[in-house]
């Protein structure tokens, strides 16, 4: 009975965290932005700043020791990293220059970033116990290899393949790409070896820190494209329902990629016998499916939008609608599953 009570109090405070994230970080800063642009446009310009504070707010609990089992495992990292940065961006181009021309540059830039800044954010969400380590080893590890490839990867898809119709400056994005990347995670690392104590500190309030930085982005990013709201609601609607979409092939993606590599596991380890596997890896189909799915769209508005324009920008900047509902999903998944 008291295992019960404890169960349900645990639950409790889940669904408690579900809906200060919905209601009092996600949709106010969403709607306010769109009703009050002026204001949200204060903290439009510091955009990578506050995913530079999401990203080191969320690793602040994670020892880079512990990082060394998922290089361990580098056909794992090897094989979504490809995807992420090349196999994915390039097929949903073709696709979508085919049947969708206008929105095959948005595409591309959306889906051949990195794993995001906030993917540890999710996983310390939804994932709790020895679970959330392993789960932010995958993510950690995937935003590490996809930053180091993206900087150079991205630019030049954009230059090969739309370098007649823009006037781009490979060098000048790959510095922003760079930028943006690598210095929070730097930061990050020097603050938990020199500054102990205060590392500490901010991880026992890393929740509530993380659910104000969310706020300034939602807030910033769509006081940046609330115009288009008001202006052309046909646009916003097909660009969000896009954007979901994105968001489950991206995700789907993941989930496909680690189903095949625990059958080759299976079958070269195993002798066939998945018992082992089910147990020890269940989990990573979760983990895969954040690390894909959770990227840095607002990297991508900003980045679109200094190159190419607003509208193109306007499918990275509206992929936080998927990206937080998505969240409330997954983490119903979990706790069910």
């Amino acid at each position: 009975m008291m295992e019960d009570n404890d169960n349900n109090n645990s639950n409790n405070g889940e669904n408690t965290a579900d809906l200060v994230l919905l209601l009092v970080s996600v949709l106010p800063s969403v709607i306010a932005g769109i009703l009050i642009p002026g204001i949200g446009r204060l903290f439009s310009p510091y955009l990578l700043v506050w995913l530079g504070v999401l990203l080191f707010l969320n690793l602040i609990r994670l020892d880079l020791r512990d990082l060394v089992p998922s290089f361990t495992n580098l056909p794992r990292i090897l094989a979504l990293s490809t995807m992420k940065v090349s196999v994915i961006p390039l097929v949903l181009y073709v696709i979508t220059n085919i049947f969708y021309p206008i929105e095959s540059l948005p595409v591309l830039l959306l889906s051949g970033v990195s794993t995001g800044l906030g993917a540890p954010f999710v996983v310390n969400f939804v994932v709790g116990g020895r679970a959330r380590r392993k789960g932010l080893r995958l993510v950690v590890g995937m935003i590490i290899v996809t930053s180091l490839v993206v900087p150079f990867t991205l630019p030049l898809f954009v230059y090969l393949l739309f370098h007649q119709h823009f006037s781009i400056s490979l060098p000048n994005m790959i510095i922003l790409l760079s930028m943006a990347l690598f210095i929070p995670l730097g930061f990050g690392w020097l603050t938990k070896r020199y500054l102990p104590k205060i590392a500490i500190g901010i991880d026992k309030k890393s929740l509530p820190l993380s659910m104000i930085v969310i706020v300034l982005i939602n807030f910033g990013i769509f006081a940046r494209f609330s115009s288009y709201f008001y202006n052309d609601p046909t646009f916003v609607i097909n660009t969000i329902l896009l954007s979901s979409f994105l968001f489950v092939v991206y995700g789907l993606s993941g989930y496909g990629i680690e189903k095949i590599l625990k059958l080759i596991i299976t079958h070269t380890i195993y002798n066939g016998n998945s018992n082992h596997i089910e147990e020890k890896g269940d989990d990573d189909f979760i983990f895969s499916f954040i690390s894909m799915s959770y990227i840095n769209n607002i990297l991508v508005a900003v980045f679109a939008e200094q190159f190419f324009g607003p509208k193109t920008a306007a499918l990275a900047a509206f992929y936080n609608i998927p990206y937080y509902i998505g969240i409330l999903l997954i983490k119903r998944i979990w706790l069910h599953k």
